[in-house]
């Protein structure tokens, strides 16, 4: 949602040097421009600033400016250290005091004695200090509490003022406080608000951005109100259908779009390929072992991401050298001799070795040409080859060539490997399912 499509307004300001420097990401805002979207309110805009009390007050008029009486929620600075400057230019931007909290110590010191410290670390009575007016705001992730103060209205026609919420910048912290306090407090002051609209989440793999708006562009543009947002990623395209028309207007794109979607969706918001890819093999009661080169344990460490995956995964084999895929996978030396080590006759003999290593009922390899060296015109950098072993597909293996550097190449190979297990585990299930009608 953005300004100007109804809802109360929202500001939200991240503090730190570190945000400007490029040293962290700045996920704080784009977490809790999601959560207030989902609430109903309007988000006006993002400021970043460093750990400034003068930039500080800056972008606060600014965000004052923008949101009337409605919320600023303000993440960073409120941390023990001297660098930590938001409690203090907060209180000068507002012309208050500062002054100690009692219950903010007494908790301090029961969190540090509980940690086997003796008594309360000096830097901490920092904390301890808030401007006067502050309301405090528990925070059962850490130790700097939150802050909710009244902003100072900025035009007569406002019936009230706006809130300044103040948060901890470590993101399971703002989180937990943004759940637990902030939200209730939302709600209590703002009551009813615009009703988010309709939408879903869709993720895709296999199938380039391009390719994918093109085929859904004609049903996109034959129904009243929709808008489809595309996010492309190493993982995929992911979609965020949205529409004003409510639920069934959406349930009638679905019906739609499946000619489009159906090969290349594999879930929804908080869909992983690697959690699918293990809850089919468990439902064919198939186990997985893998065998990788380029990728060097990338794909099994996505498999072991999934709680119970375990069930299915077996584990890999990481043949970085040929060595390794002569003696551990049992690949002919003279097949690689014959054909190199990136090239579909070895990645066919690396899967169906690690089938037998493992005795495993699928087996996938991936071997390839990550670069930033080592391409030729031949097998240029991105070459990736592919084995696949499986009881619904037999022996199978594929060449792609992916686009971007290192990091890209390896991620984007385990993403293919993880979709061409995907696609023989769905198989296996049409056909048991077509073997029991």
């Amino acid at each position: 949602m953005v300004g100007g499509r109804g809802g109360p307004r929202a500001v939200i300001l991240t503090v730190g040097d570190e945000l400007l420097l490029g040293d962290r990401a700045d996920t704080n805002a784009r977490w809790i421009a999601a959560f207030l979207g989902e609430v109903g309110f309007a988000v006006e805009g993002v400021l970043t600033v460093g750990d400034d009390a003068p930039r500080i007050a800056e972008a606060l008029d600014w965000a004052v400016d923008r949101v009337h009486d409605g919320v600023v929620i303000m993440t960073g600075g409120l941390g023990p250290t001297t660098d930590d400057v938001s409690r203090e230019s907060v209180a000068e931007w507002l012309g208050v005091a500062l002054r100690e909290e009692p219950s903010i110590r007494t908790g301090l010191e029961v969190h540090f004695r509980a940690r086997g410290f003796a008594g309360l670390p000096r830097t901490n009575l920092r904390l301890t200090f808030v401007p006067e007016g502050a309301e405090i705001l528990p925070n059962p992730s850490g130790t700097a509490p939150g802050l909710v103060l009244s902003l100072p209205a900025t035009h007569e026609a406002a019936s009230r003022s706006g809130l300044l919420f103040m948060l901890p910048g470590v993101p399971a912290e703002m989180e937990a406080i943004m759940r637990q306090e902030v939200a209730p407090r939302l709600d209590a002051r703002f009551g009813e608000r615009p009703v988010r609209p309709a939408f879903r989440i869709l993720r895709t793999s296999g199938i380039p951005e391009s390719a994918l708006a093109e085929q859904l562009e004609p049903i996109v543009l034959g129904t009243p109100g929709l808008l489809v947002q595309y996010r492309p990623s190493w993982e995929g395209v992911e979609l965020r259908v949205s529409t004003s028309e409510g639920e069934q207007a959406l349930d009638r794109f679905m019906v739609e779009a499946d000619p489009v979607l159906a090969p290349w969706c594999y879930g929804g918001q908080g869909s992983t390929l690697q959690a699918v890819v293990i809850d089919r093999l468990r439902a064919l009661g198939w186990t997985l072992a893998v065998a990788e080169s380029c990728t060097g344990g990338l794909l099994g460490a996505r498999l072991t991401e999934v709680s119970g995956s375990s069930d299915v995964f077996l584990g890999g084999v990481v043949s970085y050298a040929n060595a390794v895929k002569i003696s551990v996978l049992g690949v002919p030396s003279p097949l690689l001799a014959a054909h190199g080590a990136v090239s579909e006759p070895v990645a066919r003999q690396m899967a169906e070795g690690v089938v037998k290593v493992a005795e495993a009922s699928v087996g996938i390899s991936i071997t390839g040409i990550a670069g930033p060296a080592g391409g030729s015109h031949h097998r240029p950098v991105g070459t990736v080859c592919f084995g696949l072993v499986s009881p619904a597909t037999g022996t199978l293996s594929e060449q792609v060539r992916f686009p971007g550097g290192r990091d890209e190449i390896r991620h984007r190979a385990v993403q293919h490997a993880l979709r061409l297990v995907d696609q023989a585990a769905a198989k296996g299930l049409r056909d048991e399912g077509s073997r029991s009608v």
